[in-house]
């Protein structure tokens, strides 16, 4: 009684690999076709254009556009920021909670932040070239 049931784990098992035979079949040959990924224009840390086959320089070129982001990402950011406590001071400053002084005293200090921040931001990715 038991020929039976190893016949029908044999012929599943055997039609299992013939299915995924044809499966590894087909992927290989969509595979093959598949574009390259164009290496980035700004070149590599350190500046050095990358070199057909380079992975590490390839990795260390899609870290630095990735720093790039992230800091004019930051850098907009804090713009943002200073520019919605200008708002607010400005409506403290109307609304006679605030002095004229103490409104200047932030604008100013504002602009040396948003200089500061992009001066840093500049260094960071002439140092990265």
């Amino acid at each position: 009684m038991r020929k039976p049931i190893f016949r029908i784990i044999s012929a599943s098992s055997a039609i299992s690999a013939g299915f995924l035979w044809a499966c590894s079949a087909a992927v290989t040959s969509a595979q093959a076709a598949l574009p390259k990924m164009p290496t980035p224009s700004g070149g590599g840390i350190g500046g050095a254009q990358v070199q057909e086959g380079d992975w590490m320089a390839l990795m260390g070129a899609y870290f630095k556009q990735g720093f790039t982001i992230l800091a004019l990402i930051l850098s907009a950011a804090a713009f943002i920021a200073i520019v919605i406590g200008a708002l607010s001071n400005w409506k403290t400053y109307s609304e006679g909670r605030l002095t004229m002084g103490e409104l200047k005293q932030y604008l100013i200090v504002g602009v040396i932040v948003i200089v500061f921040v992009s001066l840093m931001v500049s260094y960071a990715l002439e140092a990265m070239a």
